[in-house]
């Protein structure tokens, strides 16, 4: 399965098609500022549930705020719980 990317000034999403080119899962953020992104929502498809898609997603977007020395505030639920346990 391939997480894509993509993002432009002010926001961005991590996805997943499927082979018509649909969107099947994301996970969308904003920029708060320059260096705070806020992920405010997931979505998966429910062909994919129970596959860890979204924990796919969510392994993305932390590689992403690492690499880019972002701060993360996450106010979609799913985020937010994984991202307070890790911390």
């Amino acid at each position: 399965m391939k997480i894509e990317h993509q993002q432009n000034a002010t926001e961005g999403e991590f996805f997943v098609l499927d082979s018509l080119g649909n969107k099947i899962a994301q996970l969308n953020y904003f920029f708060e500022n320059t260096n705070t992104i806020n992920a405010h929502h997931t979505y998966v498809s429910e062909t994919l549930r129970g596959q860890g898609v979204a924990d796919k997603l969510y392994q993305a977007l932390r590689q992403f705020v690492q690499e880019k020395q972002l701060n993360l505030h996450p106010t979609c639920s799913y985020i937010a719980k994984k991202w307070e346990r890790e911390k």
